[in-house]
């Protein structure tokens, strides 16, 4: 019997997300913590004394691409560094766990595609909601055609940041954010995607209701796709007066799915009234709740037995391109085709 390999992450970053990636290399015997790099290193050694002592800790990031125990860099950094930074781990050879989103530029996107389509390292993008049980139930029910065919698909990202937030002296900022729909919207384009397919056309509007913030808090867009379905995705900021909340909307031929409501025709044909799914919904915006410890697991098995990821580079680029599109109809009045 073969030794298992045991796979290093280096961990760059050292902010509340990179706590939550800790936790999940922590529970998985195929990873070992081996380095962390922060602009602060005092967060770093902190981050490293709380499971590995012996884990190297690096002022420079390069440094740390060049450390050989590094097989996986999990890359936590604030939304400006994402792209720029992966690039520089793809070139290295290092296999990547990518925050979302994955560019806040067209510019940066385009450097980041090609850099993937470069490099023989793998990839996962934690685009976390479809690893959440809901959205693992509703995709297994929408391959079986529990509501027959899709037309009409609603996802909305609705999070009211306080100053409380852990990010919140940089989110506030489109240089570093990239905007409500980038930094947060993009969960609703992607699932939209995840859940019905590619989009084709976005047509969108923007607003705002807080002087704290440099840029539009609150988006909503058309969406049309490439199969004729239409829908729309939203993405709020401005809702300090409400809880998160993210809404799950489909309707189709044989019935519709409202969050973790099902009315179908075919499956329960003498159903009266809305039948629950037993599982939680993914109206939680705190990081802890998200399902870190699914997607690195699936990563794990994505580079050791080939298996197939449910978000990598290739695909997640697509999905912010709904984000930018959508970002760059409100700011010109025009719809942008994909």
């Amino acid at each position: 019997m073969t030794e298992r390999k045991i796979l290093g992450v280096g961990i760059r970053g050292a902010g509340q997300v990179s706590w939550q990636h800790l936790e999940a290399i922590k529970a998985n015997p195929a990873l070992r913590l081996a380095a962390v790099s922060s602009r602060s290193r005092s967060s770093a050694e902190k981050l490293a004394a709380a499971v590995q002592p012996a884990a190297r800790v690096y002022d420079r990031y390069e440094d740390m691409l060049d450390d050989p125990a590094v097989d996986i860099v999990s890359q936590c950094m604030p939304n400006y560094l994402h792209a720029r930074e992966s690039v520089l781990a793809l070139r290295a050879g290092k296999h990547l766990i990518l925050e979302k989103p994955v560019a806040v530029t067209s510019e940066e996107l385009a450097e980041l595609r090609a850099a993937a389509g470069k490099s023989p390292a793998k990839s996962v993008v934690s685009f976390v909601l479809r690893w959440h049980p809901l959205v693992v139930n509703l995709k297994s029910l929408l391959d079986r055609k529990a509501i027959g065919d899709i037309y009409h698909v609603e996802m909305d990202y609705w999070h009211g940041i306080k100053p409380s937030f852990s990010s919140y002296e940089w989110i506030r900022k489109k240089e570093f954010a990239g905007g409500a729909m980038i930094t947060g919207g993009c969960h609703a384009a992607d699932l939209a995607r995840h859940l019905k397919g590619e989009a084709a056309e976005v047509f969108a509007y923007s607003t705002g209701r807080r002087s704290d913030f440099d840029y539009p808090t609150t988006y909503v867009a058309l969406v049309k796709f490439r199969d004729g379905t239409v829908g729309k995705v939203s993405a709020s900021l401005d809702g300090l007066a409400f809880p998160y909340q993210f809404n799950i909307d489909l309707l189709g031929t044989g019935g519709a799915i409202r969050d973790n409501r099902l009315f179908s025709r075919d499956l329960v044909p003498r159903q009266s009234g809305w039948m629950e799914l037993p599982c939680a919904t993914p109206n939680s915006g705190a990081v802890s709740h998200h399902p870190f410890k699914e997607e690195i697991d699936d990563f794990v098995d994505h580079i050791l037995h080939d298996k197939p990821i449910l978000s990598d580079i290739p695909d997640a680029c697509k999905s912010m391109e709904i984000a930018l599109a959508v970002t760059r109809s409100a700011e010109t009045g025009k719809p942008v085709s994909l």
